[in-house]
């Protein structure tokens, strides 16, 4: 049985789904992704501002932030699309 820290992380991300089906309805599949995929970046960078002292050191931490945060989008992106790979005929 998952932890109450699994069921609020999922039940945010459901609620993040379910808001990209309810836009689907209005807009093209592929906007909506590139629509939530923007705002999930532009959140992330935000949140990078309380890691930093100044401007100046964001900037130097660039990279070190972008490896961190592809490693995660990669890995969650993967298990994701091997998930629906290999339930591919019920998560048409």
């Amino acid at each position: 049985m998952a932890n109450k820290e699994e069921l609020d992380f999922t039940g945010r991300a459901k609620a993040h789904i379910d808001l990209c089906n309810a836009q689907s309805a209005h807009a093209h599949s592929e906007d909506v992704a590139l629509s939530a995929m923007y705002a999930a970046a532009r959140y992330t960078a935000f949140l990078c501002l309380g890691a930093n002292t100044s401007g100046e050191q964001m900037a130097g931490r660039r990279e070190e932030a972008l490896a961190i945060f592809d490693d995660q989008f990669r890995q969650m992106f993967l298990d994701c699309y091997d998930e629906f790979a290999r339930d591919f005929d019920r998560s048409k």
